[in-house]
């Protein structure tokens, strides 16, 4: 058997009623491994929950995940149960428009979500193209055959699957849309052709496959979409309506389509030049092919009206029609490859708004991007910490509000009280308990329950005795030391409080006293140095120093208006990229 490994990192969603079937958010997940979506959210298929991720795939309104620890997490619209998934772990999962399929890790299949007609049982949605169809209660496509599969992809009503000897298999409905074609059969969506595939990919009307020679292969609707001749693909997007993508061996990207101008938006490419009909076949085929020097590594999903792709320098791209945001993703999203990268988190708060932002630690200079331009309160926000666990990213208030700061850091919601007021810094120990100072009232802590959420209030581990007054704080990577920064008159006061002991004591007296600038947050680097930043009123000054040998081993300053930092955090950027479908023999 061929090793078989596929890469998820990014996708998008669909859209879909009786009147209209549209994809209008799409999702990517980030050098640190949490997922960031963007576009329309109106059945919260745009907000994922926190924690790292190995794959996503998106469908109708809703949206799943594989954790990583190989679980399903699914979100948004749960009407048919397509966002219930099934206990277990899983290799690989693909969103359907109402269904989902995925290949557990020991290569058999589970199906969830609605196994009928979305016509079926719906009060108020009756349609006179859809009469002739109202006696079919059951199509079949969340029912999968027994046996072992590589990959699987769910289409509109039917799913197909490549075996472990490289075959595919369909199964559901076997008809075109009934809605749109009023009656006429199409050719079988749920019939794929004779031979070995390495990957499969459904969209609502039809399915297209790559064989060992990668040459793709397309069947169902009417057979009118085909792909370019003499073409070879390392990847299909799984599609939307009316337009497939296709990552070539170049690695440049071809979108053909049957030639509706409706569709046309979604196929043109930037830096891409369009063939219309496309030689060599038949009917009115049309074909945009991107430059040879405008490379990608890989697609996302197909949009009814708009697509995206990563660039080779881990950049999203997104083209087409967007009136609700479809192809703006955040800003400066990196997303996970194969090459190392990572991302630092940020907050800026002055007297006028409060700012969550990115660093793009990966450029030259240092690159700062805000993502919460949506908030319009400002939240008074004092600290950040990051839960190395997951990634989980908490943030609190002076006034002491802690919250959680969800995809991507462009949503805030707040969690609960921490019990003090004049919260300054947080901190995650590596046990995951959350630790913070309050001025008046000293280093607290918060335990976690049974089922590991943070159990709030937290209690007081040292009370405030007026010897100092913490700026912020940090726990180095072994959870024995936790620093603590104090400006002073002049220059400032590195604390370091031995847990073991429950003891602080001054580190690096003479370099903290030389400081000039005052220290607003403080974080530790995965090689546990400490990160600062200081005080500037146009641009974001920051340093790394070297505990162990008290000295500073970088400088520097960016300019941006988001300089006025509260705490930074710096996410775990090493869990696996990749999922592999199968075993190497």
């Amino acid at each position: 058997m061929r090793n078989f490994a596929l890469f998820y990192f990014i996708a998008s969603v669909t859209i879909c009623s009786a009147a209209e079937i549209r994809r209008d958010h799409s999702c990517a997940i980030q050098a640190d491994n949490t997922v960031a979506c963007w576009g329309v959210n109106q059945a919260g298929q745009a907000m994922p929950p926190s924690g790292t991720f190995l794959q996503i795939s998106l469908g109708g309104q809703h949206s799943c995940g594989i954790r990583t620890d190989k679980t399903v997490a699914c979100w948004g619209l749960d009407e048919e149960g397509q966002s219930t998934p099934p206990s277990g772990t899983f290799l690989q999962i693909s969103a359907g428009f109402w269904h989902n399929c995925g290949v557990r890790t020991d290569n058999t299949l589970a199906c969830w979500g609605s196994n009928d007609p979305y016509w079926s049982h719906k009060p108020g949605k009756e349609d006179p193209y859809l009469t002739q169809w109202k006696h079919i209660e059951t199509l079949g496509q969340a029912t999968p055959p027994s046996g072992t599969f590589l990959q699987i992809s769910a289409g509109g009503r039917h799913t197909c699957g490549v075996r472990t000897d490289h075959t595919v298999e369909c199964w559901g409905s076997h008809l075109s849309d009934p809605l749109i074609l009023a009656g006429v059969l199409g050719v079988s969506q749920s019939i794929p052709p004779s031979g070995e595939f390495s990957q499969v990919s459904a969209n609502l009307y039809s399915t297209c496959g790559i064989r060992p020679d990668q040459t793709v292969k397309c069947w169902g609707g009417f057979g009118q979409l085909q792909p370019p001749i003499d073409t070879f693909y390392s990847q299909l997007s799984d599609g939307g309506v009316g337009v497939r993508c296709g990552l070539k061996t170049d690695h440049t990207v071809v979108c053909f389509f049957n030639q509706d101008l409706t569709r046309s938006e979604t196929a043109r490419v930037p830096n891409s030049t369009c063939l219309c009909p496309i030689p060599g076949l038949s009917g009115n085929n049309c074909a945009c092919t991107t430059f040879p020097d405008y490379t990608f590594s890989q697609l996302l999903e197909t949009g009814s009206n708009h697509a995206c792709g990563i660039r080779t320098d881990n950049t999203v791209v997104c083209w087409g029609y967007a009136p609700e945001g479809q192809t703006f993703p955040p800003q400066g999203l990196i997303v996970k490859s194969a090459d190392p990268a990572c991302l630092v988190y940020g907050v800026h708060n002055d007297a006028n708004q409060t700012q969550f932002f990115i660093a793009n630690i990966n450029a030259s200079p240092l690159e700062i991007y805000p993502r919460s331009e949506g908030l319009t309160d400002n939240l008074q926000i004092e600290a950040l910490a990051i839960d190395r666990f997951n990634n989980q990213l908490f943030s609190a208030s002076v006034d002491g509000k802690l919250y959680e700061v969800r995809n991507g850091a462009q949503a805030v919601n707040e969690v609960g009280e921490l019990g003090f007021e004049q919260v300054e810094a947080l901190s995650f120990h590596p046990d995951r308990s959350l630790w913070g100072w309050a001025q008046g009232t000293g280093l607290f802590q918060v335990e976690r329950d049974k089922s590991n959420e943070l159990k709030l209030p937290g209690t007081v581990v040292v009370p405030y005795d007026g010897a100092m007054k913490i700026k912020d704080i940090s726990w180095n990577t072994e959870g024995t030391i936790l620093y603590g920064v104090e400006n002073l008159e002049q220059g400032s006061r590195l604390w370091a409080y031995d847990q073991s002991k429950g003891e602080a004591h001054l580190i690096c007296e003479e370099l903290m006293a030389s400081l000039k600038a005052k220290v607003n947050a403080l974080e530790t680097h995965p090689d546990n140095s400490l990160i600062f930043t200081f005080e500037n009123n146009k641009k974001l000054a920051f340093g790394v120093i070297n505990v162990s040998k008290c000295e500073i081993t970088t400088r520097g300053e960016i300019a941006t208006d988001y300089n006025q930092v509260k705490g930074i955090a710096w996410p775990d950027c090493s869990k696996p990229a990749s999922v592999t479908l199968s075993p190497s023999t």
